[in-house]
């Protein structure tokens, strides 16, 4: 639900539990109204689109609905051409394949689709260490 808020006049018991600093702020909550991903400033609208889906992963993934945050994740993963989300959407699509299954084989695969695919990014090395 979008809400519009001024950082300099709007009450800060509305800003400081969100940790907005900068608008816009898109901002994914769970039901409970814990932040669970957040993203600072505009985007173009199919980045945006690319966004709600990882948004909503992160929130799936933080109640427990592991296949529904991996098909999400893996959506945006594997698109073509890659969107500049892709490699994040890989690195947490194997938490989220590692959480519903317990395997570690299952995340290695995961892992080396995104090591492949994106081997000099940020999330690829977070890959790398055990």
């Amino acid at each position: 639900m979008p809400l519009s808020l001024d950082l300099f006049h709007d009450p800060r018991e509305w800003l400081r539990p969100l940790g907005v600093i900068w608008t816009p702020t898109i901002l994914f909550l769970d039901r409970r109204g814990e932040v669970r991903y957040r993203s600072p400033d505009f985007l173009p609208p199919d980045l945006f689109l690319e966004l709600l889906d990882l948004g909503e992963g992160h929130v799936a993934l933080h109640w427990a609905r592991f296949q529904e945050a991996s098909a999400l994740f893996r959506r945006i993963a594997e698109r073509e051409p890659p969107s500049p989300w892709a490699p994040e959407a890989a690195y947490w699509w194997g938490v989220a394949v590692y959480l519903a299954t317990r395997s570690r084989p299952e995340l290695d695969r995961v892992w080396t689709i995104l090591r492949t695919r994106f081997p000099d990014t940020i999330w690829a090395a977070r890959t790398l260490v055990d």
